[in-house]
């Protein structure tokens, strides 16, 4: 062989081996990827575990999926390429309803309890600050958002199971708050400021009171700016016009956390709503007070006396609400169908006895009296709360759902909840108990303040569901953004502590975190479509009453009974106005009777398995509003159509056998989009989703039933179902014609 062949066959070779060498790294990459948690920007992995069990719920502990567990700083992922694992293999995993998180990640701020299981059955509780002794067998995570995850630990090595089960039980309970994740997030990117009013600066207060018509009375008042004043209060606020900044600034050191009463809003009758802490028990100078009172009584425009209404009194106590969701928690939250069925005989005297939906009543009697003083009366009236940044933001927002219908669309409510809690400084850190510390006292401070609202919210949304521009899934997702603590909507005490956070902090340099309300951060366009109420689409867009009333009218004549005579309310009397379409419901006044309080199945039942209905629920009257809306935004754009073509027409062609000819020169119109799920955008785009899929109760949070058990159903696919009830009407070809 000669010299020069076998130099070539060299070179040959240690190509070729190179070349295999690099497809084996390319592989190895590739399938180390599949073994990693996707990172946001700033997160990095701090332990993981190998051969972990993801036990699926109520399979006692006897199903489940083969992993790898991982706990970054900002989230605790499960990851798996065993797709044999899920009940149809690949094709029968939920799609994931989160553009942050993966449907089996859990971010840290969202842990609320952790409990490890040990060899002998023996079950404890995790207290933070303390570390792992005994291996872990299994590992209970409850969440937040009341839902439970069950990991199994038997194929684990023993030294990780120690290092991830403390770092689960470490890095959920961060002692400081720039150890959360959100400070780490912040430096490593950057967001524009939302559209939307955020009440940080003086145009936005400008802009609400000259909308509500009370500018001459009322005036923003900068005395707070550089916080001067006070922590907890934003640097702008409204005051009564005639009151000067001396005067307030004087008037502040005699009122707890120094919070001067506060202008919220203005009815059309001059009557206002105003929040106001308690004043200091040694103060000496209660004619401080007396003369802000007095000032604020001048621009409500009358001599009527103030309304004082004392929310310690008339509402629950911060630790009665606490203990009410404890017990709340404690019938609701189970992985276990044995735990399950005990419960349920029990169940509506457990309900009772948590005293939640009481302390959710209690909430709404006091905003009906409220507006009662407002309306009726013409009285300005004055929230009074020790702190003034707890219930008096519950019972302000749910007085002004009531008086204004601008807060019942997305944006409306969002400006409200921004202006009313985040600005207002309600302490969302201390509440949500985002920071743990050791004192006895930082546990008191925790209370699930703005869950009660946004269940009020829920209340009022069932009792008056064309009212509403968003649904209750808006809701349930508003709830889950609270607990990723990744916005800065929902993270800080106050102001003053957002911008200390954002501004200082360990590195001195300005953080940017998003806001709650720039949507897109976090969820798709088809799960933005699921906020769209389509029953307010229908009350706004389109005079329906009298179709409905000659519809009624038509059925009495023939003899026919009306639905609404023959399944009348046995338990208790109906809400004041029945019709669904009422053009004249701007002023809401929702019952408050037990009967017609409900609990909110889908934000607090939605992964109990057992708790689903099959085809049943709020979703399937959802679908079936979304298909009536789409009906008429598509007969409407038809008949608009052929009125515009009549309309082009000359007489000679409209006589001409009395068909349409279109003009060459006609422009045709698009047809409209319902933005709604179910509607011509939506549905076409999760029609092969939905053909192998039973819809529940909880949907789309939990995953649909899978086809394997379809001969236990009574009911048929949800692509079936949704044929069978809609119009058979191709609109979309409408455009085509």
């Amino acid at each position: 062989m000669s010299r020069r062949f076998k130099s070539y066959l060299n070179n040959f070779e240690m190509k070729e081996k190179g070349k295999a060498e690099e497809v084996e790294k390319v592989a190895s990459a590739f399938f180390d990827n599949l073994h990693e948690p996707k990172k946001l920007q700033g997160e990095r992995v701090i332990a993981g575990a190998d051969s972990v069990l993801m036990f699926a719920p109520f399979s006692n502990r006897k199903q489940g999926i083969s992993g790898h567990l991982f706990v970054t700083n900002f989230k605790i992922s499960f990851v798996t390429a065993d797709k044999s694992s899920y009940p149809d293999g690949d094709n029968n995993r939920t799609p994931q309803r989160n553009k942050l998180l993966e449907n089996t990640d859990i971010p840290l701020t969202c842990v609320d309890n952790i409990y490890q299981v040990s060899s002998g059955a023996r079950r404890k509780k995790l207290i933070p600050g303390t570390s792992v002794t005994t291996p872990t067998k299994y590992l209970e995570i409850h969440c937040k958002d009341f839902q439970i995850h069950v990991f199994g630990f038997k194929f684990t090595p023993k030294d990780q199971n120690k290092q991830v089960t403390d770092a689960v039980v470490h890095f959920s309970h961060p002692c400081k708050d720039d150890l959360l994740f959100a400070f780490e997030f912040g430096h490593s990117s950057r967001f524009e400021e939302h559209q939307s009013p955020q009440f940080m600066d003086k145009e936005d207060w400008d802009r609400e009171i000259e909308r509500l018509q009370c500018q001459t009375m009322w005036r923003v008042c900068d005395a707070n700016y550089g916080y001067q004043i006070s922590n907890v209060l934003p640097e702008y606020f409204v005051t009564p016009i005639n009151l000067l900044n001396a005067d307030i600034i004087k008037a502040s050191a005699q009122f707890v956390e120094k919070r001067v009463p506060t202008w919220s809003y203005t009815y059309v009758n001059g009557a206002s709503l105003i929040r106001m802490a308690h004043i200091l028990p040694e103060s000496d100078f209660k004619i401080l007070e007396e003369k802000i009172l007095c000032a604020i009584k001048e621009s409500s425009g009358n001599e009527k006396d103030l309304t004082i209404v004392d929310l310690g009194r008339m509402c629950p106590s911060l630790p009665d609400i606490r203990a009410s969701l404890e017990k709340l928690k404690s019938i609701i939250m189970t992985d276990s169908a044995k735990d399950f069925y005990s419960t349920d005989s029990r169940w509506l005297t457990n309900l009772e006895s948590s005293q939640w939906l009481q302390h959710v009543s209690a909430c709404l009697n006091v905003s009906n009296h409220v507006v009662n003083q407002i309306i009726r009366d013409s009285e300005t009236v004055v929230l009074k709360e020790e702190t003034g940044s707890d219930l008096t933001c519950v019972v302000s927002c749910l007085v002004q759902l009531q008086l204004d219908p601008e807060y019942r669309t997305i944006n409306g409510f969002q400006s409200l909840v921004q202006k009313e809690w985040v600005v207002m400084g309600h302490p969302f850190q201390k509440r949500l108990h985002l920071v743990w510390s050791p004192e006895p006292a930082a546990e008191l401070e925790q209370s699930p303040l703005f869950l009660l609202f946004l269940d009020c919210v829920w209340q009022l949304l069932q009792q008056f569901p064309s009212s509403f521009a968003f649904t209750e899934t808006y809701l349930t997702t508003l709830w889950d953004t609270v607990n990723i603590g990744l916005f800065e909507t929902f993270l800080f005490n106050s102001c003053w502590h957002r911008k200390k956070f954002l501004k200082e902090g360990r590195k001195m340099t300005i953080i940017s975190l998003p806001s709650a309300w720039d949507w897109k951060f976090q969820l798709g366009d088809e799960q933005l479509l699921l906020f769209n109420n389509p029953l307010y689409l229908l009350r706004t867009s389109y005079n329906l009453d009298h179709v409905v009333d000659s519809a009624k009218t038509a059925l009495r004549l023939s003899g026919e009974k009306l639905r609404e005579n023959c399944y009348a309310l046995l338990l208790g009397n109906p809400p004041p106005t029945a019709d669904v379409f009422a053009l004249q419901e701007t002023i809401l006044k929702p019952e408050v009777t037990p009967s017609l309080i409900k609990l909110w199945s889908q934000c607090f039942l939605r992964w109990i398995v057992p708790a689903q209905i099959v085809g049943g629920g709020n979703p399937s009257q959802y679908m079936q509003q979304c298909i009536l809306a789409e009906e008429v935004v598509c007969l409407k754009h038809k008949l608009q159509s052929l009125t515009q073509q009549l309309h082009e027409l000359s007489p000679h062609q409209q006589s001409q056998n009395g068909n349409l000819m279109q003009p060459q020169s006609r422009l045709k119109n698009p047809r409209p989009h319902s933005g709604l799920l179910f509607g011509s955008s939506g549905y076409q785009s999760n029609q092969k989703q939905l053909s192998s899929v039973y819809i529940t109760s909880s949907f789309p949070f939990s995953s649909g039933v899978s086809q394997h058990t379809q001969h236990s159903l009574i009911c048929g696919p949800l692509s079936r179902y949704l044929k069978d009830t809609e119009i058979d009407h191709d609109y979309a070809k409408d455009d085509e014609d």
